[in-house]
């Protein structure tokens, strides 16, 4: 055996295991935020490629020698060559000539290639501890193969090194130059003879001098997968136009509402300029008779019907305003968007919040709105009778009270005025809705893939709007599609930060989990992020809210005063026939007074104050009602959500029951069984008629026989209004029936819900995120077939409004698909047809049940919220029903 045989059998024997980073084909994040590495080719030669791999080790450790002889300082053509595989000239001539490539015989003597460090972690290179001419003298035993004897902890650390690797040291890989803090908990690679590693102390951190800066972490966004704003160009029927519009607000429907208002004025300004120059009307035909119904109850029916389509508008502009906030162009007009109202809650005050929010034209329009509820006791005594002398023969004709009517015709110019604007304003903007919004469901679509979620940390136990105010009022979160910056071609539809970073995610404890947001002192101090949260737990915090006009005390005082006036007012109608006989008016009664004026005006005072005065409280009672019937359509989702086993979808996050139009949202309760909302919505709906017949039924009459004029009671109008309001009272009382869905535990909420941050905060969290049923869903159509794993049309609704209609755009889109890729087009339709089946789940879509309450979100922490009450792999939710 010569001597060279005998160097390269001694060479052999003491190669060290050399440490590789494998490049992961395979993402460790969710399904939307992965970042899948590209597979590396080289292009050397056959020669080159078959030598062993030499591959860098993380960022964070800057002494990693291949082998313990040889030195540690690298130069920056070494590192840029075991980042990248493809050499760049501009980084390889900055980074300064590199040392010779040793031959493929002696590869093994290669070192490993560091990470760049700052300047500031720059340390001096350190020479080896084992010199060079003891190199290969080490024992035999210390072979990489796998022997008997050898331990493979250093391996097996290695491997799992691996695999918890954060999503910033993977971009190192890709992009030089950014600094990269790694927050891995403890220290991955440890001292190991074995492995080659050497522990090495760093070097003390040295302060900055005075007068200079101290260097700070790269704000550099190459490194970071960012949200990029999209408007595609080609629309489909993937990315359609975001301009949806209800129904109401269409142009159609909004122009034959508006025609019926003109309708209304121009009679309105007619009969008034009629019975001016005409001597009256209409002659009198006496009391109770046909033309009565005409001049009394008839125009405020027609102006209750108007009443109601108006409430319904303003209902479909709140649903959309949020929404078409977020899809502005400019930052100032996004930013209070997510907290404008969206759920209806009440008529009864009017809304400043669009002032507020820097849209006047829009405030003002609702400014508008609270007014014309008034035109129902104006228009209940806008017609008198008064005794023409001048006639032949002298008899009673009917007249417009011009005052009055004059102020209602204002109203209604006023009312069309705001409805011009209106249009101006949704109908020239994106609304940036696929469809209608109208259950927590549509809701989850467009958060499936937000990356808004870290600012809502701790936002489900707020208890007041000013918190959420305070935490998000500098957010400009937009709608509309979206890519990301390492995936321009994936295209997707959601609310999001322009700018933001994606959602991150790590592996704790063999689980993938959403790396927690950053939270601020003050957040800590009152929310600390540990995994268990006590406080979700207690019942202050998870019943925390629940409208004033809902808890116990007022609704015994509310049921208290109701009965007691009820009573009073049969009592005085009823005793000593005192409807039948009349009752003194106290006031003036001729349409004259003595004044030619005021006999043209044909005002009577008498009139007009038993017609103005019982219509108006009519109106109050009926606002008031509304506002419970709101509070439990709004309510009613969750209360499902709270039972204790929790809620199909269709129950629960299908529900629209505060965006369905009156009789709709009664038959559609009445079939899911939550009969206290069919009930409220009913007698909501027939309170509508009570300031109809209350100013109508009264009526200043002469009696002959006692030569006296009294105020009577118009009889079966009388009795409509006293079997009405007895029908009312007992719809206060079913608030304390207990047989009926839990009255307050179930209702209650940790805050208030009307806006969509108030949904967002007990969503942002939930795994439901990452459900197979809510990613990019196309159509309402298909998320409900998901959801339900049932054809469109079932139980849960029945109802095209629900649905909602394609819009304009949406159609042409669909008939130009038609027309030029028809088998696209039918293949694209049969997919949509195919109910998916939810992610993690082992039973039918149907029978999936969700909750809400204490579950353990995709951080891995404890969250309340919306869930799937049951998960594999993670535990049951903990729903707090008493």
């Amino acid at each position: 055996m010569n001597s060279n045989e005998s160097f390269s059998l001694r060479n052999t024997t003491v190669n060290r295991p050399q440490l590789a980073h494998a490049e992961s084909q395979h993402s460790i994040t969710a399904s939307e935020d992965y970042y899948s590495l590209s597979e590396s080719r080289s292009s050397e030669s056959d020669e080159r490629s078959q030598r062993p791999g030499h591959y860098a080790t993380p960022p964070s450790r800057f002494r990693s020698p291949q082998q313990s002889h040889e030195l540690l300082q690298q130069s920056q053509s070494s590192l840029a060559q075991s980042l990248r595989p493809q050499r760049r000239p501009s980084r390889d001539a900055a980074a300064g000539p590199s040392a010779p490539e040793p031959a493929a015989g002696t590869s093994s003597e290669k070192s490993l290639k560091k990470q760049p460090s700052p300047p500031y972690l720059q340390q001096a290179p350190a020479a080896s501890p084992i010199p060079e001419e003891h190199a290969g003298q080490m024992d035999p035993g210390m072979s990489p193969a796998t022997t008997p004897g050898v331990d493979e902890t250093p391996y097996i650390r290695f491997a799992i090194d691996q695999l918890t690797r954060d999503e910033e040291i993977r971009g190192t890989r890709l992009y030089h130059g950014l600094d990269d803090e790694d927050d891995y908990p403890v220290d991955r690679i440890i001292a190991d003879p074995a492995m080659g590693y050497i522990d090495v102390a760093p070097p003390a951190a040295q302060a900055p001098p005075r007068s200079e800066e101290p260097p700070r972490k790269s704000e550099s966004p190459v490194g970071r997968d960012m949200f990029v704003p999209i408007d595609p160009q080609v629309k489909s029927l993937q990315h359609p136009t975001l301009n949806f519009l209800p129904s109401i607000l269409r142009p159609h429907m909004l122009g034959l509402y508006m025609f019926l208002c003109l309708a209304v004025l121009v009679l309105l300004i007619v009969s008034a300029v009629w019975s001016l120059r005409r001597n009256g009307l209409w002659d009198y035909d006496g009391f109770g008779g046909s033309r009565y119904f005409v001049f009394q109850y008839l125009p405020t029916l027609i102006d209750t019907i108007i009443l109601v389509w108006l409430f319904q508008i303003q209902i479909a502009v709140m649903r959309i305003v949020p929404f078409m906030s977020m899809a502005d162009h400019s930052n100032t007009a996004r930013t209070p968007g997510i907290l404008l109202d969206m759920y209806p809650s009440e008529f009864l005050v009017p809304k400043f919040q669009y002032f507020r929010a820097g849209q006047p034209i829009l405030g003002a329009c609702f400014v508008i709105f609270w007014l014309f509820p008034f035109t129902i006791p104006l228009l209940a005594s806008s017609y008198n009778v008064r005794y023409f002398t001048n006639t032949s023969p002298n008899l009673w004709r009917w007249v417009a009270v011009q005052g009055v009517i004059w102020t209602v015709v204002v109203l209604y110019v006023f009312l069309i005025f705001a409805l011009v604007l209106l249009c101006l304003v949704i109908w020239r903007r994106d609304t940036g809705l696929k469809w209608d919004p109208r259950s927590l469901a549509d809701l989850i679509c467009m958060l499936e893939r937000s990356n808004i979620m870290n600012d809502y940390a701790g936002s489900e136990a707020f208890t007041s709007k000013s918190e959420f105010h305070y935490r998000l009022a500098h957010r400009t979160d937009r709608l509309g599609y979206w890519h990301t910056s390492k995936r321009p071609r994936d295209i997707f539809y959601g609310i999001g930060e322009p700018g933001g970073a994606t959602r991150m995610y790590s592996i704790e404890q063999g689980k993938i989990r959403e790396k927690a947001p950053e939270m601020s002192f003050m957040d800590l101090e009152s929310h600390p992020y540990d995994d268990e949260r006590p406080d979700l737990y207690s019942p202050e915090v998870r019943r925390g809210y629940l409208p004033w006009y809902l808890k116990d005390t007022f609704v015994v005082a509310w049921i208290t005063i109701v009965f007691v006036l009820l009573i009073a007012f049969l009592v005085v109608s009823f005793v000593n026939r005192a409807v039948g006989r009349g009752f003194l008016p106290d006031v003036p009664v001729a349409t004259n007074a003595g004044k030619p004026t005021s006999d043209r005006a044909g005002f009577s005072a008498s009139n007009f104050l038993y017609s103005f005065v019982p219509a108006t409280i009519g109106l109050l009672l009926y606002l008031l009602i509304q506002t419970v019937d709101f509070a439990f359509r709004r309510l009613t989702p969750f209360a499902e959500l709270s039972s204790p086993r929790g809620a199909t979808a269709e129950m629960s996050l299908l529900l629209d029951y505060p965006f369905r139009l009156p009789f709709s949202i009664t038959i559609s309760a009445f079939l899911n069984r939550h009969y206290r909302v069919a009930l409220f919505s009913f007698a909501s709906l027939l309170a509508s008629v009570l300031p109809t017949l209350a100013g109508g039924v009264f009526w200043t009459q002469y009696y002959p026989p006692s030569n006296t004029i009294r105020v009577a009671a118009q009889l079966p109008g009388f009795i409509a209004l006293c079997a009405f309001l007895a029908l009312y009272a007992l719809a206060v009382v079913a608030l304390l029936v207990p047989s009926l869905p839990s009255r307050g535990a179930r209702l209650a909420l940790p805050h208030a819900l009307t806006a969509p941050a108030h949904a967002v905060s007990w969503l942002y969290q939930s795994r439901l995120l990452s459900d197979r049923a809510f990613r990019e869903p196309h159509t309402k159509a298909e998320l409900v077939t998901r959801l339900v794993g049932a054809p469109v049309g079932g139980p849960w609704g029945r109802s095209m409004v629900a649905l909602g209609m394609a819009s304009s755009s949406q159609r042409n889109v669909v008939k130009m698909n038609e027309e030029k890729r028809p088998a696209r087009k039918a293949e694209e339709a049969e997919a949509l047809r195919r109910p998916l089946p939810a992610r993690d789940s082992l039973v039918e879509p149907g029978d999936v049940r969700y909750g809400f309450g204490v579950f353990l979100g995709r951080d891995g922490r404890e969250h309340l919220g919306v869930d799937r009450v049951r998960r594999v792999g993670t535990r049951e939710m903990t729903i707090l029903d008493r």
